[in-house]
């Protein structure tokens, strides 16, 4: 059985710069929602306007999470291909 290792790293850096830009979208819809619950609040009173923005609270927070995830597995693959390309180059 045949095994292979190593890295397309021009590949592998592209990847990362889509995961940047999905953490962003992330981070953009995170804020448009948070700005448009906020005015939702100031327009709708009552239990259930409360409970909407309390939904939103847990909601945010994990999508908060998710970018912060996806920033993690960028880096990692940055520094995946910079270890690669140092090792290659050694």
């Amino acid at each position: 059985m045949a095994l292979s290792q190593g890295m397309n790293r021009p590949a592998v850096l592209t990847i990362a710069g889509q995961l940047d830009a999905d953490q962003q979208t992330v981070a953009d819809l995170m804020q448009r929602t948070t700005s448009v619950v906020g005015t939702l609040g100031q327009n709708w009173f009552g239990h259930d306007s409360s409970q909407f923005a309390a939904d939103w609270a847990t909601h945010s927070k994990a999508l908060q999470m998710a970018a912060e995830s996806i920033a993690v597995m960028s880096k990692h693959a940055r520094t995946q291909a910079t270890d690669q390309q140092a090792t290659s180059t050694a």
